[in-house]
């Protein structure tokens, strides 16, 4: 089966758009081919539907049916890039979100876009402790409608990283779980190493960026320093949040190729 797909970079969080219609029954498999280093070597895969909502210019449906921040805002963008909107604000439907979400493109050149997105409001955030090893680790939990993250403060080796998934995962159960430990740069800013899972997918990667976990330590930070705006660096670039009556991520985002994949299903 020909399947046309754009491949795009927010932040180096490789995200390829399936956009001609396959069933949804297949998302899982079609995800797990092209991710795949003799395809298209992505992190994630999403499909590009018609909206259900007459407002929102297109729906965004992930492979696991996770949310997924840098997608949507990478959605954003091919909205522009593909002249299916004149206007730079405009609405976008997804996976993970029941509404439609408020996006916002600046164009930087034919191929490269600064897109700025609503986020989903968290569902709750707790404190919790896991173990590893016989040693306790502290963090907190952000849940979102479609994947909850686990942030902490403690700085894992790469080992540590499947040892916590498989500690969180006994505490939470989600279409996606996110692993976010994070370190304080200088006033504002942080750094994180982010590891998502998706349940559906089975896929387990070292992102190198991560929408809904910024998201996530936004929110976290919000409520415990009082501030509203924060630089989240990522291995692969950096990601801005807002945190107020309604939460913002944004980052800088770009198409390096599209075509066909050719995909036994």
């Amino acid at each position: 089966m020909k399947l046309n797909f754009v491949k795009v970079s927010p932040s180096q969080n490789m995200t390829v758009f399936i956009t001609n219609h396959v069933a949804q029954a297949h998302y899982a498999q079609i995800a797990n081919t092209i991710m795949n280093y003799e395809y298209l070597n992505a992190e994630q895969v999403g499909f590009l539907v018609a909206p259900k909502n007459k407002n929102s210019i297109l729906r965004l449906e992930m492979s696991g049916g996770e949310f997924c921040g840098n997608a949507i805002l990478s959605a954003a963008a091919y909205c522009y890039y593909k002249g299916f909107c004149k206007d730079n604000s405009f609405l976008l439907e997804t996976s993970g979100s029941e509404t439609p979400l408020a996006c916002d493109i600046e164009v930087k050149s034919p191929s490269v876009f600064e897109a700025r997105a609503e986020m989903p409001q968290p569902i709750y955030t707790k404190d919790v402790v896991v173990n590893i090893n016989g040693n306790s680790i502290s963090g907190s939990i952000v849940q979102l409608k479609g994947i909850t993250h686990f942030l902490t403060e403690f700085w894992p080796s790469k080992d540590d990283f499947r040892l916590i998934l498989e500690a969180v995962t006994k505490k939470i159960e989600d279409k996606a779980i996110g692993i976010i430990p994070y370190r304080r740069l200088m006033e504002n800013e942080y750094e994180v190493l982010p590891f998502v899972y998706v349940k559906e997918t089975g896929s387990r990667f070292f992102e190198r960026a991560c929408g809904s976990g910024t998201l996530a330590l936004g929110v976290y930070l919000a409520k415990k320093n009082k501030e509203c705006k924060f630089k989240i660096h990522q291995p692969g670039g950096i990601i801005n949040v807002e945190i107020g009556i309604k939460n913002y991520i944004s980052t800088d985002v770009r198409f390096t190729c599209e075509g066909f994949a050719d995909v036994n299903l």
